[in-house]
């Protein structure tokens, strides 16, 4: 090795406090997705102007440039991409040694008020935490990559391999397309680290999954003139515990072990219910709707038409109920399906080895419980992708954080694992 344990380690906690800066910066940016559109761009320019800092080749490009883009098979859905550029960085190695990339996104989902802070764009940092929105999905992360390039730039690291870096839009809210416009162009390397939160577990596989919108209509009102209501709000109790007995049957028909021991399972999600439209305190007649949103997930391996078999097939059971009679039940997929998927290289065991010595103690690799858009280089691509990124909490939801500790073992690792998977052409 190049360098000892206890440089790393001590150069690395030097630089704590611009780590911290770098993703203060960055959550302060409200890159948020709100499909059609977002606002990507502000964090676009400022990973540009750090990359190119650090010696990369930057370029942002507009997927409206993408030949071949809005053709392919995993395209998916009507968004304006009009000022969300991707951008793509790199810097060469000697050609001789295999290439790294890592893949980010540069959006965050819709911020939401908190005890932490009322604006989520204010980050606040309380105790070892940082808060904020996107401070672990997945703009933690990012700093940690940015700072394992300011090491290999300050200690004059020559790689043998490649190293780029691709920051996209429109990963968040079903979009990938933002990735699927990376792999089209033939941004490609020899593997990818992505590093969405993953609680510093090495995740070679993912979790995939769908979001339903189930509607139940009835006949709302008053019944002044004596005629037969329906509240929609009772059929969907009924569809409700229908879910709940889904999903526990689910968990134990799909459960498995993981590596290191651990039970996981897909879940199911009733992330949003609604019904009516009169104010709080008003309530004196039945609505005509009753909605609910639903997260449905499945394994690595499996396929849509399995998953919408057996969940719609569920909900059609229930449908038919002597209790729902008189009423409506409509479903529509509200996102693309996001397939889980899985990562063959030897970049995994590398990852794996760094993560062993961070922790002190033996490690597997784990499936990630989220879809994300590794799906895009594992299914439509030459370039496996792992996951691993840093320690959080409350990821698409209020007092969002990240441990800025795990910042530090992240960093430590991505810059291990960028030396011995690219090789190392000099030491100054």
């Amino acid at each position: 090795m190049i360098f000892t344990d206890q440089d790393l380690e001590s150069w690395v906690q030097s630089r704590k406090d611009h780590l911290v800066k770098m993703l203060l910066e960055m959550v302060a940016i409200p890159s948020e997705n709100k499909p059609p559109n977002g606002n990507e761009l502000p964090m676009q320019k400022y990973l540009e102007k750090a990359l190119t800092e650090l010696d990369f080749d930057t370029e942002q490009y507009a997927l409206s440039e993408v030949v071949g883009l809005r053709t392919h098979q995993a395209f998916w859905g009507d968004r304006n991409y009009t000022d969300r550029p991707n951008l793509y960085a790199s810097k060469k190695g000697k050609g001789v040694g295999k290439s790294l990339l890592f893949a980010v996104h540069a959006d965050v989902v819709p911020g939401i008020p908190g005890k932490t802070a009322e604006d989520p764009f204010q980050p606040v940092i309380i105790g070892d935490r940082l808060y904020g929105r996107g401070s672990n999905d997945m703009k933690g992360g990012v700093a940690a990559a940015l700072l394992a390039f300011q090491y290999l730039q300050e200690k004059g690291i020559h790689l043998l391999g490649d190293l780029s870096f691709e920051s996209v839009v429109d990963e968040e809210m079903g979009g990938a397309n933002g990735t699927l416009a990376g792999r089209v162009r033939g941004n490609r390397a020899d593997a990818a680290i992505v590093p969405e939160p993953s609680n510093l577990r090495v995740c070679a596989s993912h979790m995939g999954g769908a979001a339903w919108r189930i509607t139940v209509r009835g006949k709302g009102g008053m019944g002044f003139g004596g005629e037969d209501l329906r509240n929609p709000v009772y059929g969907m109790a009924h569809l409700v515990r229908a879910i709940e007995s889904y999903q526990n049957d689910m968990q134990k028909r799909k459960g498995f072990i993981t590596p290191t021991g651990e039970s996981q399972s897909p879940a199911v999600v009733l992330s949003m219910i609604g019904a009516g439209s009169f104010e709080p305190g008003m309530a004196d007649g039945i609505p005509e709707t009753c909605m609910i949103e639903i997260w449905v997930e499945c394994l690595p391996d499996e396929s849509f038409a399995a998953l919408e078999s057996e969940f719609i097939g569920a909900i059609r059971s229930v449908s038919s109920l002597p209790e729902l009679a008189g009423l409506e039940v409509d479903w529509e997929l509200i996102t693309r399906f996001l397939p889980g998927s899985r990562a063959e290289t030897p970049l995994t065991n590398i990852l794996l080895q760094q993560a062993e010595e961070e922790w002190g103690m033996p490690v597997g690799a784990y499936t990630a419980p989220f879809a994300c858009d590794a799906f895009m280089f594992n299914c439509y691509s030459d370039t496996p992708a792992v996951i691993l990124g840093p320690v959080g909490e409350n990821a698409h939801a209020p007092d969002e954080f990240v441990d800025i500790e795990s910042l530090i073992k992240l960093t430590k690792i991505y810059i291990t694992a960028i030396v011995e998977w690219c090789g190392v052409e000099s030491w100054r």
